[in-house]
């Protein structure tokens, strides 16, 4: 019988990851991220280095804030989370609209806070509520906390993009402002830093989240230089582990195919919701509509890693994508959409599975690191996809003319196309290197 108090703290963290990581992840910002960088007065090309930054600060410190909170304490870095997103939050609220170079630095502070934000919370708050179930002899409820996790994150972020969307739209908050029969009305200029303000709550909660929890497995405590060489050695230890280990190192290269080509897919998402005809004010209630697959696709994952081995569940999950990719080269006006669902829904199911795996299979004295890794090789991946897909484009280019086409839009919107023809081979593709380079790496193992 596992002790009554370790099950108490365990429950108690699984009700706090919960909150964590809905908070954390649902942000209200997300529907009008684009325009809403652009109504702080930046161009396009600010837009695109601001975002290669925030994708490199992740890149660099995964791994290194995975050791630490090996070495730490998670919890000390989850703290640490909840204080870099309340900062995050608080630099755009300062920003001036419309502030010239000002304004640069300040989104790139944000972006810096942002990225280091996201890569210390990545695999800490699995790895202290996974420990904390073990401990109190509960390892084995881990899928339906995942599922459970899934599933309110996804209904949060259904709710998070709704309200993100409304308050950021000054028809519809004049709409509600004359319902309650007030007697002014707001312009869009004062609205851009409502969702920020939402968000900023969000990074409260999080951080109250954060102090709530409790470590079953606490480090010692050592002097700076010890502490980061102890996370030296931890990271270098993970990383062989992951290279001499069959089913690790299958996971990690799974995730990378799946998500880096999934997530290309979902930068560009409004481009192709306006290829395939659908009005702008409607990309909000798709984003939603996608988000609430959240709802039942866990419970879908947790029985498919229940009866199936990993091996089956990548092949079914590379399946799905590859339909949907087939399908996105299609652009049929407005049908479009459902191939589109499959890529949503297989990027859940992907992220089910890896934390499932890996969490299953690893020590835990090294389990937030081995997460981190998974951060930081999904992340490479990803960046790696974003520059081949932007040699496509221009390649693409190269090769149409256009005088042929009657608009720069319709010019545009033909090479988009044209280029989401490649998805779909270049995943099978790295699929199949998937199978060879483990083959190569471990044999029939």
């Amino acid at each position: 019988m596992p002790e009554p108090d370790l099950e108490k703290i365990a429950l108690r963290n699984v009700r706090n990851f919960t909150l964590f990581r809905v908070f954390f992840t649902a942000r209200f910002y997300y529907p009008v991220y684009a325009v809403l960088f652009l109504d702080y007065g930046l161009s396009w090309e600010q837009f695109g280095v601001l975002n290669a930054v925030w994708a490199a600060t992740i890149v660099l410190a995964e791994v290194p804030s995975g050791a630490l909170a090996d070495t730490i304490g998670r919890r000390t870095l989850l703290i640490l989370t909840g204080i870099l997103m309340v900062l995050e939050m608080a630099v755009l609220l300062a920003a001036p609209i419309g502030g010239g170079s000002l304004l640069f630095y300040l989104f790139l502070a944000n972006r810096v806070l942002s990225g280091l934000a996201e890569a210390a919370a990545s695999g800490a708050d699995e790895a202290l509520t996974f420990d904390s179930l073990k401990a109190a002899g509960m390892e084995q409820r881990w899928g339906h906390v995942l599922e459970r996790v899934q599933r309110d994150t996804s209904l949060a972020f259904f709710f998070a993009m709704t309200i993100g969307a409304a308050v950021y739209d000054p028809e519809m908050v004049n709409a509600v402002l004359n319902f309650l029969g007030a007697g002014f009305h707001v312009e869009q200029s004062q609205l851009v830093k409502m969702p920020i303000l939402l968000t900023m709550l969000s990074g409260m909660i999080v951080f109250a989240m954060a102090l709530r929890m409790r470590e079953t497995n606490k480090p010692q405590r050592v002097a700076l230089a010890e502490t980061i060489r102890e996370s030296g050695r931890k990271t270098l230890a993970a990383g062989r582990w992951i290279w001499k280990t069959p089913l690790p190192f299958g996971i990690i290269l799974a995730a990378m195919v799946i998500d880096s080509v999934i997530r290309q897919f979902l930068t560009m998402a409004s481009e192709y919701w306006k290829v395939i005809e659908y009005p702008i004010a409607s990309y909000g209630l798709i984003g939603s509509g996608m988000a609430l697959l959240g709802l039942f696709v866990p419970r879908i994952a947790r029985l498919m890693s229940d009866r199936n081995s990993p091996v089956r569940n990548f092949l079914y999950t590379s399946s799905v994508v590859l339909v949907g990719l087939a399908g996105l080269a299609m652009a049929i006006p407005y049908w479009g959409i459902l191939p589109a669902v499959l890529l949503y829904a297989s990027i859940q199911l992907t992220g089910f599975f890896v934390s499932r795996y890996l969490n299953e299979v690893a020590d835990s004295e090294q389990r937030a690191t081995v997460l981190s890794f998974r951060g930081l090789s999904t992340n490479v991946s990803y960046g790696l996809v974003s520059l081949l897909f932007s040699g496509l484009i221009a390649s693409i280019k190269l090769q149409e003319v256009v005088g042929e086409y009657a608009t720069e839009e319709a010019f545009q919107n033909a090479v988009f196309v044209d280029a989401l023809a490649w998805f779909a081979p270049w995943f099978a593709l790295t699929v199949v290197m998937v199978f060879v380079a483990h083959r190569l790496r471990f044999g029939r193992k």
